[in-house]
């Protein structure tokens, strides 16, 4: 890997690779993979000289700084405060891929997560792990995270008892949140306590987005959770789901007075008689389409029943 950099008045310009992305602003490395990585004044400012641990950088970068995460970095967090993505306009940029993913685990607490609580936060090209039991969210985004872009973000379990009951979390009111890109892969056969939802809305969330996703899901309630109020203008294309849990077997659900737009959508291996996407307000494109439980019949949205 290899940085360079100009000066440009108060600002630094860094070519990063493999990213091969050109950023104006404050920038900061975080690698635990790198010898002699540490969290102090003397760090952060090189690949070769990065911090050891994420919350560290977000506390100490600044507002508006890029983050970069380094291949292999690997960090667990063990409460519900160790990780506070809390600085508006931080990017935090995973520059690993495959195996060298950076990789966040949840361990040790129910509560254990990756918060967001600052507007116009980026989180991108990371892996969130749940690897204890029973844990509340994944990744926690609260009202005041407006504006929050998860790009190529990766949830999974552990086990059959490892894992997170829901994996993105998004409290009521928070808007202009955007999911491109987004993986989730449950553990086969789902969680022994099962999971409730993938992407969970509390309440309204205008201007809602989710594209690009593929979703591998075993939850016992629907998998992208829209519905519990009215959100304006949310918009879903790309999307692939597949629910193996079949005694409710539900997709994506939005409240039928939220209004939006929803196509390119296919969702497998629901219940007999469940659509695939719900939501009488919404604008359904012609491309949405479902299968029953058993994979015999595949429908459009305007099917009453897929069977």
């Amino acid at each position: 890997m290899s940085v360079s950099h100009l000066p440009l008045q108060l600002q630094t310009v860094y070519t990063f690779s493999p990213l091969t992305s050109t950023v104006a602003g404050n920038i900061r490395f975080v690698g635990n993979a790198v010898p002699g990585a540490a969290d102090d004044a003397a760090h952060g400012k090189s690949p070769s000289r990065p911090w050891s641990t994420l919350d560290y950088a977000v506390t100490s970068a600044g507002a508006g700084a890029t983050i970069y995460l380094l291949p292999s970095h690997a960090e667990n967090i063990a409460s519900a405060t160790a990780l506070n993505l809390d600085v508006a306009g931080q990017k935090v940029i995973g520059a690993g891929y495959g195996l060298q993913k950076p990789t966040i685990t949840l361990t040790t607490h129910v509560g254990a997560t990756v918060n967001i609580s600052a507007a116009s936060v980026w989180l991108e090209n990371v892996k969130v792990v749940g690897n204890f039991l029973n844990i509340a969210a994944a990744i926690t985004v609260a009202a005041t995270a407006n504006g929050l872009t998860l790009k190529d973000v990766e949830t999974r379990d552990t086990s059959a008892v490892l894992g997170a009951l829901i994996q993105i979390s998004i409290a009521a009111g928070t808007t202009d949140v955007t999911i491109d890109g987004y993986r989730h892969y449950a553990f086969a056969g789902g969680l022994t306590a099962a999971a409730t939802n993938v992407i969970l809305a509390a309440g309204a969330s205008d201007r809602f987005s989710l594209t690009n996703a593929r979703i591998n899901a075993h939850t016992s309630a629907a998998p992208v959770a829209l519905s519990a109020a009215a959100s304006k203008n949310i918009y879903i294309n790309e999307v692939d789901l597949l629910n193996t849990e079949t005694g409710a077997g539900l997709g994506i659900a939005a409240h039928n007075s939220t209004t939006g737009f929803v196509d390119n959508v296919v969702t497998v291996n629901l219940k007999d008689t469940v659509k695939g996407v719900t939501g009488t307000g919404l604008s359904i494109g012609p491309n949405v389409r479902y299968s029953n439980a058993v994979g015999a019949y595949a429908g459009l949205y305007s099917y009453a029943a897929d069977s």
